[in-house]
């Protein structure tokens, strides 16, 4: 096998691009923890929601079986020397020109919204990562983030533990404390990623003990914890001041953008990622859906809040937030709105 050893920190991508912040220690899997499927007893249509979110779609065993529509093609990969195959026990890629350059492939990491990333776990417990992502809904294959400089004949990059770790644990609810691969019952953000472990809650759900086991109400929190739960793997300022990432990362780091933004910082600890978005549904797409949380503050039925002088009913978004280039350095042609709301300059 000849993945190139990589023992920078990040994960799946430069750390130019991926913050190297320090992330909560792996959790052990215990008892504690419990999966999804003990909180659908009691939570059916959330959970049912959730279910079909790519949150939940984010990690996922590479087969076709579990992949349907979004597994990888088979076959020469473009414009380079990969070729990806399926055998008995899986899929892997190799090199055919180099007898040597082949490796089993594991996990794939992403829902598919936009790209897809092909993982192994090593004996040793590092974790190896394909040079190749692969974009379902654009059927291309594009070079992962961060590999562009590799030399020819790697087909990869090798994460330690540590960095593994990191990485799973924005793709799962947890992972063990000596490894970085999930249990399969853990894979996907899940309802313990956010809530935190669910044991002693379904236990006590169980017996009836309303006193015992409740779980955080996250709905009473401040903006302020809400986001930074968010921001562990949507980005916080911390994360980009540690990774040394310019200030314009505020569309990729979108907590981090937000808590940036006059809106959030004028708001009185009030708005919070959860102000737009339904942490059990998939983002909309629809600009109308978030100009209405804009137009909560911002109209003249609310004159604390100056209205929008050049259009007070509609049409935020694409000037208070504009869409950019995601991945500086990458040709992959992926943008993200700006969450660092601002009025834009006049020219």
């Amino acid at each position: 096998m000849t993945f190139l050893l990589f023992l920078m920190a990040g994960c799946l991508g430069d750390p130019s691009l991926t913050p190297a912040s320090p992330k909560p220690k792996p959790t052990t899997v215990v008892e504690e923890f419990v999966g999804n499927t003990a909180c659908t007893e009691c939570h059916p249509d959330i959970a049912k929601s959730h279910a079909q979110s790519y949150h939940a779609l984010t990690l996922n065993t590479l087969t076709a079986h579990e992949l349907g529509t979004r597994v990888p093609p088979k076959g020469d990969i473009p414009n380079t020397e990969f070729v990806l195959s399926e055998q008995a026990k899986g899929f892997q890629v190799a090199i055919p020109s180099q007898t040597e350059a082949t490796a089993a492939l594991d996990l794939a990491v992403g829902s598919g919204k936009t790209g897809v990333t092909y993982v192994a776990f090593l004996e040793d417990g590092q974790m190896a990562e394909f040079r190749m992502s692969y974009f379902p809904l654009k059927k291309k294959w594009y070079i992962t983030p961060g590999q562009e400089k590799l030399a020819a004949g790697s087909l990869g990059k090798v994460h330690p533990i540590s960095n593994a770790q990191k990485c799973m644990l924005c793709h799962a609810v947890t992972v063990p404390e000596a490894g970085g691969k999930p249990e399969k019952r853990f894979f996907g953000v899940g309802c313990e990623s956010c809530h935190g472990a669910g044991g002693a809650h379904v236990r006590a759900a169980r017996t009836g003990d309303e006193k015992s086991g409740r779980m955080e109400a996250l709905g009473k929190l401040p903006a302020s914890q809400l986001n930074v739960r968010c921001g562990k793997c949507h980005g916080t300022r911390e994360d980009v001041e540690v990774a040394h990432l310019p200030k314009d990362v505020s569309n990729r780091m979108q907590t981090y953008g937000l808590m940036e933004s006059k809106c959030f910082q004028k708001s009185s600890d009030k708005l919070s990622c959860l102000t737009c978005h339904s942490p059990h549904e998939n983002a909309k797409t629809q600009p109308v859906f978030y100009e209405r949380a804009c137009l909560k503050c911002h109209s003249p039925q609310t004159p604390s809040q100056k209205p929008c002088p050049v259009n007070p009913k509609e049409k935020c978004i694409g000037c208070h937030m504009p869409a950019r280039k995601a991945l500086a350095g990458s040709e992959i042609p992926m943008t993200m709105a700006d969450h660092k709301i601002h009025i834009p300059e006049k020219n």
